[in-house]
């Protein structure tokens, strides 16, 4: 999760990131104690109890709400009233490129499996989704491996916000079916450990989560499923932290990973409560999970998709201190802002777009398969 200052919309003098709006949340809530104070002995015998309880529901709604207000001034979850109510107007959707050939297909639905997924090499076994394409089951398909999508969460969270939030599976099938991209495997492992957010990295004499969703989930994906083991025929993806889990691991991993795509991610390894630290001091390995600082000091060529709500300040920054470190050495392509701060309604606006441009990355499924993107799927 990205650290955001407290930021201004222009949207009034009311905004919902402004001072006086915080101002007269704190004056409400001021006004409110001092009325149940002066009032506590007050109130008719008969409505007495009824009438302290309901301002002491008040009183903790009022601190809840000024709460909140300060927790989204810090982090940028929303930036306005229209972004809180889900009222911005849609992105500009940029239709896909059209590299598979054909017509769009019937739609057809893929399958959502929950399953836990154990490392062998890392000693670590967590939860995870995958995502089998309507054509994984096509008798055609019967011998054939796909092309697989590595997805990371933000913290905190879970792989569930995926679906639950982002709808993933409803996005793949109608992006497959329009054939923007090819049917694919998608998995989604739970990246972190309850309570602590170990940004995805090995840590020093810590947890090594890297190695367990680098090494040992295509290991257990490719036992378990027909997924590619081939070079360069995974692609990574993640909002917020799991934005920096992609760029990162992707970024070490270039032989497997063919692409990166980040929405509203950071690139500068967090050191905080939640993290804690995962260094220990030492310079180089901090310096190996620094996107940034790779990208300026190593010869990369990984492609990488990065794009941030526009009122999302901290996410743009950090989007264009990627691009001067890379000094145009590093392919980023930067995606068109949809309107929003830090939340899943941009990023739910941003997924299909990334998805088709991680799918120009990923080897085309086999001709049989192409053919085929309307077979039922389980």
């Amino acid at each position: 999760m990205t650290r955001a200052e407290p930021f201004h919309v222009a949207a009034g003098v009311m905004a919902l990131t402004g001072w006086p709006f915080l101002g007269l949340l704190c004056a409400f809530s001021i006004a409110l104690i001092a009325v149940t104070m002066a009032m506590w002995n007050r109130w008719p015998t008969g409505w007495a109890l009824v009438l302290r309880l309901g301002c002491l529901l008040l009183l903790m709604i009022a601190g809840a709400v000024v709460t909140a207000d300060v927790v989204n001034r810090e982090f940028g979850f929303y930036a306005s009233f229209d972004d809180l109510l889900g009222r911005l107007p849609p992105v500009t959707v940029t239709p896909c490129s059209g590299r598979i050939e054909g017509p769009p297909a019937a739609s057809a639905h893929g399958r959502l499996e929950h399953v836990r997924l154990t490392g062998s090499v890392s000693g670590i076994s967590r939860e995870a989704l995958v995502y089998l394409p309507a054509a994984y089951a096509s008798p055609a398909a019967s011998h054939s491996r796909f092309p697989v999508i590595e997805l990371f969460h933000g913290y905190p969270g879970g792989p569930g916000a995926w679906q639950r939030h982002l709808k993933l599976s409803a996005v793949l099938d109608r992006e497959i079916a329009a054939r923007c991209i090819p049917p694919v495997i998608v998995v989604v492992p739970t990246d972190s450990d309850p309570g602590h957010d170990g940004e995805c990295v090995d840590a020093v004499l810590g947890r090594r989560n890297e190695t367990y969703l680098a090494v040992d989930v295509p290991a257990e994906l490719t036992a378990r499923y027909r997924a590619s083991d081939g070079p360069r025929s995974w692609a990574a993806m993640g909002y917020s932290t799991g934005g920096f889990c992609a760029v990162n691991i992707a970024l070490h991993h270039p032989l497997r990973y063919a692409a990166a795509a980040a929405l509203s991610g950071y690139f500068t390894p967090v050191t905080d409560s939640s993290t804690g630290d995962l260094y220990r001091g030492r310079r180089g390995v901090r310096q190996w999970n620094d996107p940034q600082w790779q990208a300026g000091h190593r010869h990369i060529h990984l492609p990488l998709y990065v794009v941030a709500g526009r009122a999302d300040p901290e996410a743009q920054r950090a989007i264009e201190h990627l691009k001067a470190a890379a000094r145009g050495d590093v392919p980023i392509t930067v995606g068109e802002s949809p309107a929003g701060g830090h939340n899943f309604t941009v990023w739910s606006k941003a997924c299909p777009t990334a998805f088709d441009w991680l799918a120009g990355h990923l080897p085309l499924s086999p001709p049989s398969l192409a053919a085929q993107p309307d077979d039922p799927g389980g």
